[in-house]
């Protein structure tokens, strides 16, 4: 093997060697981002799923409200003021 020909081989493995930690890099990179991505994927169902939960308490409660409004605006009306 020629001088040339030694260079040109001890270069290409360094190349390759460079590719193979670079593409290890790379795939750990893209796993690290899976992963992240399927944290916030769930993340954003306990929210979903929170916002859901917070309107049903709201609309019940406005109901609560509604139906006590009622309930003391007509009693109070059919109370004298100042009994009650």
């Amino acid at each position: 093997m020629t001088a040339l020909e030694e260079q040109l081989t001890k270069a290409l493995q360094r190349l390759s060697a460079q590719y193979e930690t670079e593409q290890r890099r790379h795939s750990e990179q893209v796993e690290a981002l899976r992963r992240r991505v399927a944290a916030l994927c769930e993340q954003v169902e306990r929210l979903d799923w929170q916002t859901e939960t917070s309107k049903k308490q709201t609309e019940r409660l406005e109901g609560q409200v509604t139906r006590l409004t009622e309930y003391y605006g007509t009693s109070a009306a059919a109370r004298p003021f100042g009994h009650g």
